[in-house]
């Protein structure tokens, strides 16, 4: 019944606001509900916090009426593990509907760099990005809101040492995807591989990290021009492991939206180990 309900992201700060049960829903929450949702008054919708729960909810004139208390939501899940992240030199076009995908397909966290050979753009609003990820969260049906980090030179994000976040602790695999490098392993090889006993199902894992699993995986894409030979210099020192997407040179988008579907299906198929 949960995946039957359409959904709105409401942050947990006002969610736990609503103590009696009553939600005040603000003017674009209502435009969405009414004119885009086309719910009318007493219909059901989900309520989303973006960090592990929902609730279900009955739409009222202004406000939203949650069918159970705060403290018990309809469901909770932990977060996924291992997290995924992309630190992504952000193209010029493109931008927007590159994290609109990578947040459907199952990114929990996006870096976005600014390269050496990255294209003058615009730089980030984050109330836009940040709209763009609540759209997608609400679309897609997932629970966790991906995290969206400050703009960063690359090298600087290349050099530092790997980020301990809620649900991250533990080993780390960071990947350089990039390209004219002989004997280059794709990404799904530095992923490795398993299979689950009795079923010849092929699952991918790190060969290096089989136990433990990594806690979180971080594939880097270069700008369109790629990486600069410092910045391949820097990543190799930190221990960044270069891979490929594939034989064929990638924009920026694509090569993101590719690394994203492998990770999250690498992911999918570690759960049924």
């Amino acid at each position: 019944m949960v995946r039957e309900w359409r959904r709105l992201l409401v942050p947990p700060q006002r969610l736990a606001a609503a103590a009696d049960g009553e939600l005040a829903l603000e003017p674009p929450e209502l435009h969405y509900l009414r004119r885009v949702l086309r719910l009318r008054p007493g219909e059901r919708f989900g309520l989303v916090d973006g960090a592990g729960q929902i609730w279900s909810a009955t739409l009222a004139a202004g406000t939203a009426r949650l069918d159970q208390p705060f403290q018990a939501p309809f469901r909770s899940e932990p977060p996924p593990r291992p997290l995924l992240q992309l630190a992504v030199a952000l193209p010029r076009q493109d931008a927007d509907v590159l994290l609109r995908m990578a947040c459907e397909l199952g990114i929990d966290r996006l870096s976005p760099l600014r390269a050496e050979r990255s294209a003058a753009a615009a730089p980030l609003r984050p109330e836009r990005q940040g709209a763009i990820l609540r759209e997608a969260l609400e679309q897609c049906e997932r629970l966790w809101l991906p995290r969206l980090d400050p703009t960063q030179p690359a090298a600087a994000a290349l050099a530092a040492a790997p980020e301990t976040l809620p649900g991250s602790e533990g080993p780390v695999l960071r990947l350089l995807a990039t390209t004219r490098r002989e004997g280059l392993p794709s990404l799904e090889q530095c992923l490795g591989s398993a299979e689950r006993p009795g079923e010849g199902l092929a699952v991918h894992r790190p060969p290096a990290l089989v136990e433990p699993s990594p806690a979180l995986v971080v594939v880097a894409i270069g700008p369109e021009g790629g990486w600069s030979p410092a910045e391949e210099q820097v990543a190799d020192e930190a221990g960044w492991q270069p891979v490929g997407l594939g034989g064929t040179i990638l924009r920026t988008s694509t090569a993101a939206v590719a690394a994203a579907a492998l990770l999250a299906a690498w992911r999918r198929g570690l759960a049924l180990l």
